[in-house]
């Protein structure tokens, strides 16, 4: 039986909305996969940017840290070089001050001397003694005065006087061999003693800071 011309238009009609949905429907499924697919890639960017951005931050904390250690040890040695430095200052000062004493400087050439005489008893020792010029006559006054005149005399022929030190001590040539005790010789010993002791200090106290 022929279709009614209405019959044909519905059909038609519902073919088209048919088709239309159809059509929709595969427009919907294409956006959304391309939705997902556009997601999907910024989620992998960023996540690929903060793993730079974190393995950065880890190279510029490994390095702060790195110039950080070399500072606090650059820092540590030039702390140590100065504490040094003042000590040895107080030391000379101390030390000038007891070298500067004729009394002192008197019995420690007088026991020099006789050292050097009881130790060559067959020989003839010479020591060359050399002080400041105002040390000079204060010790020729103390030994006159403290030893007498007698046993210098008897010791007179194994040293000399001179007077051209710049600094307080003195210092004494025998066999060829200077021998210096000024305040700056005696300040060198005694800072080298302390700056083992000093600097473990310092490694103590950088230890336990850390």
């Amino acid at each position: 039986m022929a279709e009614s011309i209405e019959t044909f238009v519905a059909k038609l009609q519902s073919e088209g909305v048919e088709a239309g949905q159809h059509q929709a429907q595969q427009i919907v499924q294409a956006a959304n996969e391309q939705a997902a697919k556009i997601v999907e890639d910024a989620r992998r960017q960023g996540q690929q940017i903060v793993d730079q951005a974190n393995t950065a931050a880890a190279a510029s904390l490994d390095r702060a840290k790195t110039q950080l250690e070399l500072a606090c040890r650059d820092a540590a040695l030039k702390l140590h070089e100065a504490v040094v430095r003042a000590a040895k200052l107080v030391l000379v000062d101390a030390t000038a001050s007891e070298l500067d004493d004729p009394r002192l400087v008197g019995q420690l050439l007088h026991e020099i001397v006789l050292s050097y005489v009881k130790a060559e008893q067959e020989g003839n020792p010479w020591l060359l003694i050399n002080v400041k010029p105002e040390m000079r006559d204060r010790l020729r006054d103390w030994a006159l005065k403290e030893i007498g005149r007698g046993a210098v005399d008897q010791l007179r022929g194994h040293f000399d006087i001179s007077a051209t030190l710049a600094q307080s001590g003195f210092e004494f040539t025998v066999h060829g061999a200077t021998v210096e005790v000024t305040a700056d010789s005696v300040a060198d010993a005694l800072a080298q003693l302390v700056a083992p002791a000093l600097r473990e200090t310092l490694r103590k106290v950088m230890k336990e800071t850390d």
